[in-house]
């Protein structure tokens, strides 16, 4: 089936604009942003302006979609070559002294509206100007520029002069494309002219700006705080909690924030999970204007889950401390109190507990003195008894407690390896005496241990005790040592 030149070149239309349809008016992507970066090179080779260190930044601003575009400068979409004009004179008035990267990023702004102005085909056809585009794309890094010397930018003036050199060359994209011959003619020859018309336009538009000296300029409040608005956001949203608040700082100098501002930038630093200081551009609003109360609930909420995060953590002291700071924010919060007297509650109880532990110790350690004291008057099996009742008191100390767990764990060592010394030495002594006389009865020397404790803490202690670690150390003795008499 025939198909005619028209209808393929529809079809492509079709399709290089559902691809373009973003770009705008003027130049493709790529080389919008290839545009701005030769620009770089001029003004930071022809100034010492330094901007290569930023040029990351600079380029970032240059790819904005062109909706990004006109939300900051509205007038680019319905007069391109005021915006430019409002926006270098705003440039001029907040120019710090050394180039910060928001700075940076609002002059890649400015250089992507510049070449967008100075592009060709900009009133022609979008079918021709969309194709145009899509083949300047491609051939765009391949470019030889033609440099010229720099001049300060007259905006009216300047562009009005640029405008007539442009469009003395759109008929004859026009008719080319038209005729089928496309970027194969003029528009291949002319790109280098045509391209180094607007790097040269951005070159000489940032060197208005940027060039040493005085240049007095002007920008209304509404603007200035726009543009600190602006900067907060670019700040928070690259998430360097030092950078944002040195920067945040001196744009709060260019002019005072309000507390929207502060809210705005706030907002966005929680949700990027800074929260620390998203909470303090919070407590800054409320600086500001003390009746949000709808700051003062996100303050407390932010309270409340960092307590309730340290609750899951065991941590009591700090979730306390941020449920007090919570209800400090909004006395009214639905949970802050309830969640601070549970936090007090869990306190008291893991305070008796840690009570009751070094109790334990205590018991332990003083049933551990007792049994030396038994074994140093030849009393071992008195000692045994006592040394197990000081373990089974260990046995009563959890790991809750680190240090006292710690402390646990050593003594039982200390009292396993003294149990294993005395039954050896109790044996020794059984066999001993069984050979050396026949009437000695282990058995009931063992029944008259309980007998003879004369110690009356010793007692008290060990009194329900004492008669099972008596059987148990019997049932430990080889039976041919119990049958001797």
């Amino acid at each position: 089936m025939n198909m005619s030149r028209p209808y393929f070149f529809y079809i492509g239309y079709i399709i290089l604009a559902l691809i373009f349809s973003f770009t705008g008016y003027g130049w493709g992507p790529t080389s919008q942003i290839s545009i701005v970066s030769n620009a770089i090179h001029l003004i930071d080779k022809e100034l010492n302006a330094s901007l290569k260190k930023l040029e990351t930044d600079i380029k970032n601003g240059a790819g904005i979609t062109d909706e990004y575009l006109y939300t900051l400068i509205p007038t680019a979409k319905t007069d391109p070559i005021r915006a430019i004009e409002l926006e270098m004179n705003l440039l001029i008035a907040v120019k710090p002294k050394k180039i910060d990267p928001y700075y940076a990023f609002r002059l890649g702004i400015l250089g992507k509206l510049v070449a967008q102005v100075t592009s060709p085909l900009q009133n022609a056809d979008p079918t021709i100007r969309i194709l145009y585009n899509s083949d300047v794309e491609k051939s765009i890094e391949n470019v030889s520029l033609r440099v010229k010397a720099r001049e300060k930018v007259n905006t009216p003036v300047y562009f009005a002069q640029l405008n007539r050199q442009i469009l003395s060359r759109d008929k004859i994209f026009e008719q080319e494309y038209k005729s089928n011959i496309g970027f194969k003619g003029t528009a291949s020859t002319t790109l280098p002219e045509c391209v180094s018309i607007s790097v040269n336009a951005v070159a000489d538009v940032w060197f208005s700006i940027l060039v040493p000296g005085k240049v007095v300029s002007s920008a209304d409040e509404v603007t200035l705080r726009d543009y600190a608005l602006q900067g907060g956001i670019f700040y928070a949203k690259r998430g360097n909690p030092e950078e944002i608040k040195n920067n945040t700082q001196k744009l709060n100098e260019l002019i005072s924030f309000t507390d929207e501002m502060y809210i705005q930038i706030g907002d966005i630093l929680i949700n990027s999970g800074i929260e620390e200081l998203g909470v303090e551009y919070y407590k800054n609003a409320l600086a500001l204007n003390p009746n949000r109360k709808d700051i003062s609930r996100k303050i407390a909420d932010f309270y409340v889950a960092k307590g309730n995060n340290a609750l899951e953590q065991k941590k009591l002291e700090d979730a306390l401390e941020l449920f007090k700071n919570a209800i400090s924010a909004d006395p009214l919060h639905p949970e802050a109190e309830r969640l601070r007297l549970e936090a007090e509650q869990m306190i008291k109880e893991r305070e008796n507990r840690l009570a009751q532990t070094r109790e334990a110790l205590e018991r332990a350690e003083k049933l551990q003195s007792t049994a030396e004291q038994e074994a140093l008057v030849g009393r071992i099996a008195e000692a045994i008894v006592l040394l197990r009742q000081a373990l089974a008191t260990y046995d009563e100390v959890s790991e809750e407690f680190p240090l006292e767990n710690q402390q646990k764990n050593k003594g039982v060592r200390i009292v396993n390896s003294r149990i294993q010394e005395l039954k050896g030495k109790l044996l020794e002594s059984a066999k001993n005496f069984s050979g050396k006389y026949p009437d000695f009865d282990l058995l009931n020397s063992l029944n008259q241990i309980n007998k003879e404790i004369s110690d009356n803490i010793i007692r008290e202690r060990i009194e329900n005790g004492f008669q099972n670690g008596v059987q148990s150390l019997i049932q430990e003795i080889p039976p041919n040592i119990l049958e001797v008499k």
